[in-house]
């Protein structure tokens, strides 16, 4: 009994043999192509966003994998909201520090646009003195190299 069910599980054992889901299939590679009418998306919606991902083609790994995209007129319809929400904001915080302060609506309004001003203008050149040392790193790494 006890070598009958040794044969069966050294049967069942050597039956489960792990095999390469491709083998035997040949690589044919194709051209890439503009065209998408023939490759098959999966779309998935997260937080109201629809992202399109390209399904993997087993007959060439290749083409579309690791591919994804997202349509931005959700994203945009977000974004004109988020805007719009704090250009609201900063209306109702001018005309509370006008009346806080005792000066006009239009004096302050005018008081938050100058400091608006200000920062956009100090974080627009902390982004161009980035950007230029990312090109002289760039040009330097590419110096290196020759």
């Amino acid at each position: 009994m006890k070598k009958l069910a040794f044969v069966c599980v050294l049967i069942l054992l050597m039956g489960c043999e792990n095999k390469d889901i491709n083998e035997g299939e040949e690589f044919r590679p194709r051209a890439v192509k503009d065209s998408f009418e023939d490759t098959h998306f999966t779309k998935v919606v997260v937080d109201g966003v629809e992202y399109i991902l390209t399904e993997r083609d087993n007959n060439n790994p290749h083409e579309g994998f690791g591919f994804m995209a997202f349509r931005a007129n959700k994203l945009m319809e977000k974004q004109d909201t988020i805007i719009s929400y704090l250009k609201t904001m900063s209306y109702f915080q001018s005309k509370m520090y006008a009346r806080l302060y005792g000066i006009s609506e239009d004096s302050g309004q005018a008081e938050f646009e100058n400091k608006f001003l200000e920062f956009l203008a100090s974080e627009t050149k902390e982004l161009q003195e980035l950007e230029r040392e990312d090109l002289v790193n760039t040009k330097k790494e590419e110096e290196g190299e020759e």
